[in-house]
């Protein structure tokens, strides 16, 4: 009987000790024209420097939505949603077409904000580019 009470309250302990689940990220695939008016920096940006799992560091090199200057510092380590983690690769000088959010001053990149390499993203950076009809 003593037994018994242990294992009931060790597996009633480790369900309350272990998540019940992974959190993972919930990407319902917004329309082109809700990520343009979801983002509130949309540009392409060069890799100067990166740190996997810490940062990735662009220059910013051509923008369609929000001011930036220069280079941004994106971090990698808020949470397991980042875009920059792996297996997307950072090499210096390779090109990203980013669309992000910008809290407490810092931009932010989710995997679900459909960003990715410029060569992925033609199509795209053809209708950014074109003129706004008025």
């Amino acid at each position: 009987m003593q037994r018994q009470l242990q294992i009931a309250v060790l597996s009633s302990l480790g369900l309350v000790a272990f998540p019940h689940g992974a959190d993972a990220c919930d990407c319902g695939r917004d329309p082109r024209p809700a990520r343009l008016t979801s983002s509130d920096v949309i540009f392409v940006g060069r890799v100067v420097q990166s740190q996997p799992l810490t940062f990735v560091e662009l220059e910013v090199r051509e923008t369609f939505n929000g001011k930036l200057d220069g280079r941004v510092r994106i971090a990698t380590d808020q949470s397991d949603c980042d875009y920059f983690l792996p297996p997307v690769v950072t090499p210096r000088g390779s090109e990203f077409l980013v669309y992000g959010t910008i809290r407490d001053g810092k931009v932010l990149v989710s995997s679900c904000s459909d960003s990715g390499p410029v060569g992925r993203k033609i199509r795209e950076l053809r209708q950014l580019r074109r003129p706004v009809k008025k």
